[in-house]
């Protein structure tokens, strides 16, 4: 990881390789948490987890992309972050630890769906039967209340009860329809939806720590529809993403790479909150705002979160990226230098976005507040680089990663400058 590429994409032919490369290494680590997890599970199922890294370790050999590829449903990759953070947050600890033990049997899906159980196998997981949530599959499959474990084949699911068989999933799109129209079977329920042709917007989580909320004007990411229809939603996200699409077709490359989830945290229409998490690659936590110019910019703001966040894995940005703490441009709390690095990382490419509409004369363009907004995001974005420079101690792949921020701001101060506008903050930015 050197740092570079990371702001507004690194090819025009959209292969985003640094991204990539980072999101690779994310993916092998979440790989070997779960493999070494055994000694930190209960004895009841240490048995059950040297089976599956056993199975694991048979699939890398086979294909390693199609095994590490199964990391990125948001089942299995944001429990298995979130594993690491059980001495850190006390108050989620029971949280965490039952989502590390749901993980064992949603890998086992995850493979199974991928072809990555060999046609002589028969897994049993006989410690219950959970729910089986998978983008893949476009929703959730429901086990029959009976059942009391699974079995995972190369070709089917089986519900089992009493040791025996009750029903069978085949795991060919036809066949598990089939069997979940059925009575007395398996059941599928819809929660995720396509958006943009991109990602999913989804109306389950299975973040652990989804409740932790570091923002003072939130209280946590449930997810909550606000009231809204999912077609509303799914209607606004496509909106929103088909301008990212158009305007920043770079970062789209790279959403279609590292974006997986959408899930709704309300509706508000009069301002707009949104979160993501280190430990949640993939995910984004989005209020639905009826103005899809906003919605664009939230989506553009918090997948720069998830571009930081995973090449945080691969290296350091900041040396005193924790402490001290320092007026934030964009928030009301004091922040840390990383808060205020993810601040301008995620802004600077919003500015960039407002700037393509206004030179494209995107009919968003003209609307009432649009050229404000704008104005408002470059004063800010100065504001949090200043701040930077001032104080932040960078490694050498945070010199990289800020080298291409202050091209991107000194080319948006030098157009202010053109047209005759002030580049001093205001103050309302000042710290």
């Amino acid at each position: 990881m050197t740092g570079q590429d990371l702001v507004l994409g690194d090819a025009i032919d959209g292969d985003p390789r640094t991204l990539r490369a980072a999101y690779a290494h994310y993916l092998a680590s979440c790989c070997r948490t779960l493999a070494a997890l055994g000694p930190q599970l209960p004895p009841s199922l240490r048995d059950a987890h040297a089976r599956l890294a056993d199975q694991m370790q048979r699939a890398l050999a086979v294909d390693e992309v199609r095994l590490l590829h199964c990391f990125t449903a948001p089942a299995v990759g944001t429990p298995v972050s979130c594993f690491r953070l059980r001495d850190d947050l006390p108050e989620f600890r029971s949280r965490i630890d039952a989502a590390a033990v749901a993980v064992l049997p949603r890998l086992l899906f995850e493979m199974a769906l991928r072809g990555l159980i060999a046609d002589d196998e028969i897994l049993l997981w006989e410690h219950d039967a959970p729910r089986l949530a998978s983008p893949a599959i476009g929703g959730e499959i429901v086990p029959p209340e009976t059942a009391t474990g699974l079995v995972f084949t190369a070709r089917h699911v089986a519900a089992v009860a009493a040791g025996a068989e009750i029903a069978r999933l085949p795991l060919d799109e036809a066949g598990m329809a089939a069997a979940c129209a059925a009575a007395n079977g398996f059941r599928f329920e819809r929660c995720y939806y396509s958006i943009g042709d991109v990602a999913h917007f989804a109306t389950i989580d299975h973040n652990p720590i989804a409740a932790f909320e570091a923002h003072p004007d939130k209280c946590g990411n449930a997810v909550d529809l606000g009231n809204r229809p999912e077609t509303e939603w799914v209607g606004v996200l496509d909106e929103a993403l088909a301008l990212v699409a158009r305007f920043l077709p770079q970062t789209f490359a790279e959403m279609r790479l590292l974006l997986h989830e959408v899930v709704p945290v309300g509706y508000d229409d009069e301002r707009h909150l949104s979160a993501s998490y280190r430990e949640a690659v993939g995910t984004m936590y989005l209020t639905l705002h009826p103005n899809v110019m906003t919605m664009a910019e939230a989506v553009v703001h918090e997948f720069q979160h998830n571009k930081l966040n995973v090449a945080a894995y691969s290296a350091d940005f900041i040396e005193n990226a924790y402490h001290p703490l320092y007026p934030s441009p964009v928030r009301p709390d004091p922040r840390p230098l990383w808060g205020i690095l993810l601040a301008v990382h995620a802004f600077l490419p919003v500015a960039e976005l407002y700037r393509r509409l206004r030179d494209a004369e995107h009919p968003f363009a003209a609307r009432s507040g649009f050229v404000e907004r704008l104005s408002d995001i470059d004063l800010k974005n100065h504001e949090g680089m200043e701040m930077l420079r001032a104080h932040a101690r960078l490694t050498p792949p945070g010199a990289a990663l800020f080298s291409e921020l202050e091209e991107l701001e000194r080319r948006h101060l030098a157009e202010r400058t053109a047209r005759g506008l002030s580049n001093v903050p205001t103050a309302v930015h000042l710290t």
